[in-house]
């Protein structure tokens, strides 16, 4: 995720958190629309980005994520009931699918002046939407944010209030790093300045606490993994009646900035009235995450860092996403995940700059309290083994991924960037359920991406 980029013409989440007026004149792309007392701003860029695998990659690049996503990377060797095959072929891929468009408006109003964002792009990782290069070189229209604000009230989509855009490394990768919040929800926020240099936010965002169905390989924001499916006829299914309750505090001079950031998160399920007259029990769990994380100005220098982890948290870790909260059918589980990164950022001249980026994601099972004392990577295991999707959702252990690039400023508008991937996948130990008991098959299998990746892109102004 391009750092300078996002700073310059997204408004990150340090900027949102503060409310703002437009006025025309101000910057290229402002206007007083005719006819009305509203300032609008247009912006955006088109922007092509390709990747070069040598080895490892997500096999369905065109449908679901293209860029580098290594919580899924295919294992380096088959693996019996989960990988039939290793991919040892070199793969290109490339996309103008990031390209973006967005506006922003402020009208006034008896309470203030009221800002509204839209903003979009193509990168929707929707499977089967018929939106692919072979159809031809479309892909689906998003929205990334959609809200209104006035003064500290922000209602509507934006990045979460978890997120902490000025810490991110400057990555040529669309997806930044696997330690990164990179969620952007639906929500109601309140930020107050509590001094010249500092504000604290706080927000109510939907819960969005889907559930992976290992038997299928996709998603469904209402059902519970294997046995406790809704579709087997035991009823868990998942509820989302309380909203994630986010506060963070951030503090900004010249030197840069640092964020502290909390948020409980509520998991439930149970509840529900079955053919034969029962109803299931309800169950519940509590998640909690906390991060810390910052920048620093040095010269033409920056570096940038981030810490965060929690329980029932990887969601809130881009790397971890597939590892939340899964119903064993008698409580709710939560993994435990802590992750972090660091980049730093040396400025060559006014037109060339480098990058060297590190991030690491741990995830930790929480025992063997389920059925048949088992442990609840062996639990998720046996719902996936031979199924579809089983090598994508075994759960991993660890992710680590190293980053180095360069970016040139070609002129005033346009830039393009170049960087080499270093990233792995290590789950925890596999088992066989073949048989009536589970065997263990080897101690973890391992997925290895090597990947060249390069941008070019041009603002609208």
């Amino acid at each position: 995720m391009n750092r300078s980029n996002l700073t310059k013409n997204v408004l990150t989440a340090s900027l949102m958190m503060l409310p703002f007026t437009l006025v025309a004149g101000d910057a290229p792309g402002v206007f007083k629309v005719p006819g009305t007392d509203t300032t609008m701003k247009i912006y955006g860029f088109a922007e092509l980005n390709g990747a070069y695998d040598m080895g490892a990659h997500n096999t369905d690049i065109d449908d679901y994520d293209w860029a580098s996503l290594p919580e899924t990377l295919p294992f380096n060797k088959p693996v019996p009931g989960y990988q039939n095959y290793a991919q040892k072929k070199d793969s290109l891929y490339m996309t103008a699918r990031t390209s973006r468009l967005g506006f922003i408006t402020t009208t006034p109003s008896d309470y203030g002046p009221i800002t509204m964002v839209l903003e979009g792009d193509f990168n929707s990782p929707s499977p089967n939407n018929f939106s692919s290069p072979a159809t031809p070189n479309g892909n689906t229209f998003r929205v990334r944010k959609a809200y209104g604000q006035i003064g500290g009230l922000l209602v509507g989509q934006t990045w979460s209030t978890f997120f902490d855009g000025d810490s991110l490394p400057d990555t040529v990768d669309f997806n930044a790093v696997p330690s990164a919040c990179l969620e952007r929800l639906p929500m109601v926020q309140y930020t107050f300045k509590t001094s010249a240099k500092s504000s604290l936010a706080i927000a109510a965002e939907f819960p969005f606490n889907r559930q992976f169905v290992g038997l299928s390989g996709g998603v469904a924001s209402e059902r519970m993994i294997g046995q406790n499916d809704t579709v087997q006829g035991n009823g868990n299914i998942s509820s989302q009646a309380v909203p994630d309750l986010h506060a963070n505090w951030t503090y900004s001079d010249g030197w840069g900035h640092v964020s502290a950031r909390g948020v409980v998160i509520t998991y439930t399920g149970g509840g529900n009235l079955l053919l034969d007259g029962t109803t299931t029990p309800d169950r519940s769990a509590t998640g909690f995450g906390a991060a810390l994380s910052g920048h620093f100005n040095l010269g033409k220098d920056t570096f940038v860092w981030s810490a965060e982890g929690g329980n029932g948290i990887g969601r809130y870790l881009f790397g971890g996403f597939l590892q939340s909260g899964v119903n064993d059918g008698s409580k709710i589980d939560l993994w435990k995940g802590v992750g972090w990164h660091v980049g730093y950022t040396h400025g060559w001249d006014a037109k060339w700059r480098s990058n060297l980026v590190y991030s690491q994601v741990n995830m930790s099972d929480p025992g063997t309290g389920l059925g048949g004392g088992m442990s609840l990577n062996q639990f998720v295991q046996s719902e996936l083994y031979a199924g579809g999707g089983a090598a994508d959702l075994q759960p991993n252990k660890s992710l680590a991924m190293a980053m180095v690039n360069t970016f040139y400023q070609i002129s005033r508008t346009a830039s393009c960037g170049l960087e080499y991937v270093w990233g792995q996948r290590k789950t925890y130990d596999t088992y066989s359920f073949a048989g009536s008991t589970p065997t263990l098959f080897n101690s973890g299998n391992i997925g290895t991406e090597k990947r060249v990746n390069f941008v070019f892109h041009y603002n609208f102004f």
